[in-house]
């Protein structure tokens, strides 16, 4: 079946791309393993099967039974007996089938649907646990550099070289990194409780703090695996369950038939033999095929619709990640060509600027480093979210 060989094909890709993304296939594959939602997705998608599988049999034979008392009595007694079967035109129970097929493949795309966004969560989890560990260290080593500079300040203070000004700005800028470490210490905990619940309780450590290589996109390559992937055919089957729905109409409201066996006993004369029956298609579904026809060019235009509106969406995330690729690049080497924070510190300590040039430049420094980390977070998340197809 074409849904499965998709659904096998995006596996795979999944697979390779948990192991390019260094410790994350183990987060994927607990998560797959242990996830709540995915079980619940997995249940609903074994009774959607079951579902679908129903209501494809001939209603049940109607068998019955009389018993009449003759009057006056020397009539005897009048049994009755009959077995009656009705059946639909046949060809319905053939469109029936196929509505089977395609609500069974429709579950199990809304199962990979499912999936994709449980998966597409667990990374950008991972991504955004990495992102923190780097705002961490990046947060610890600058509050260690400016405690020391506090310390620096403070010997000058006593020497009568600087200031309460001076000093007073050490230890404000001392006590706002503090706060931004223990805010950053705080999402790590809140991050490590969103791990946690998308494991389905079984904890994780990442204590990663290189992001993976970001990949190299081929905009018609994704193109054509999103046209292909299971939102899109979930559309397409969309369209032909409505096909075969008028297909199925037009069955129904061909006439039915019936067919049984009657014998009727009366004393020592009995009459024995078979009935046969058809409806006359007048009343009954007489709208439901017009209303099938509208509903199939419905589904026609929601497809089309769809097919437009998801090419528009990827272009603008592919112009969104090409933008986050040239921020990131122009900001890494701005940031390469000035001055370190260690050759600030020696610079402030040797006289060469002053103290309130070493705050503003360090500070300033930093805050591109922390911008820096931003965009190589938002554009994996962005890559994610474009190749959630493949998961």
């Amino acid at each position: 079946m074409k849904t499965q060989v998709i659904i096998v094909l995006c596996l795979a890709f999944g697979i390779i791309a948990s192991i390019k993304a260094q410790n994350s296939d183990t987060l994927m594959k607990l998560v797959l393993e242990q996830n709540r939602e995915l079980k619940v997705a997995r249940e609903a998608y074994q009774v959607a099967i079951i579902e679908a599988g129903t209501g494809n049999t001939p209603s049940d034979p109607e068998v019955e039974f009389g018993y009449l008392y003759g009057k006056p009595i020397e009539l005897g007694h009048r049994v009755d007996f009959g077995i009656k079967q009705q059946l639909d035109f046949p060809t319905t129970y053939i469109h029936r089938s196929r509505v089977k097929k395609i609500l069974s493949s429709r579950a199990e795309l809304e199962y990979v649907l499912v999936r994709q966004e449980v998966l597409l969560r667990a990374r950008q989890l991972w991504i955004e646990q990495i992102h923190l560990n780097q705002l961490q260290g990046l947060l610890s080593e600058r509050v260690d550099r400016a405690q020391t500079i506090q310390m620096h300040v403070q010997h000058m203070l006593d020497a009568g070289e600087v200031g309460a000004l001076e000093f007073n700005q050490s230890h404000l800028l001392v006590a706002s990194l503090e706060g931004e470490l223990d805010e950053v210490r705080s999402q790590l905990e809140h991050n490590r409780l969103a791990l946690l619940e998308i494991t389905g309780g079984v904890n994780v450590e990442i204590q990663d703090t290189l992001f993976p290589r970001a990949l190299e996109m081929n905009p018609d390559s994704l193109l054509e695996a999103y046209r292909m992937g299971p939102h899109a055919q979930l559309h397409t089957q969309s369209l032909h369950l409505k096909e075969e729905s008028k297909n199925l109409a037009v069955s129904q409201h061909l006439p039915k038939l019936s067919a049984g066996y009657f014998s009727e006993s009366v004393t020592d004369e009995a009459f024995r033999g078979f009935r046969l029956g058809i409806t006359v298609p007048l009343w009954e579904n007489a709208n439901t095929v017009k209303q099938a026809h509208a509903e199939v060019a419905h589904a026609e235009a929601e497809l089309d619709q769809y097919n437009s509106q998801q090419e528009k969406e990827i272009r603008q995330k592919l112009n969104k990640l090409e933008t986050l690729h040239l921020r990131m690049n122009k900001l890494e080497e701005a940031l390469d060509s000035v001055n370190s924070p260690g050759l600030l510190t020696s610079a402030m300590e040797n006289g060469e600027i002053s103290l309130s040039e070493y705050f503003y430049m360090s500070d300033f420094y930093f805050r591109n480093q922390q911008q820096l980390l931003r965009y190589k977070r938002d554009l994996l998340v962005q890559e994610a979210d474009l190749l959630k197809v493949y998961l």
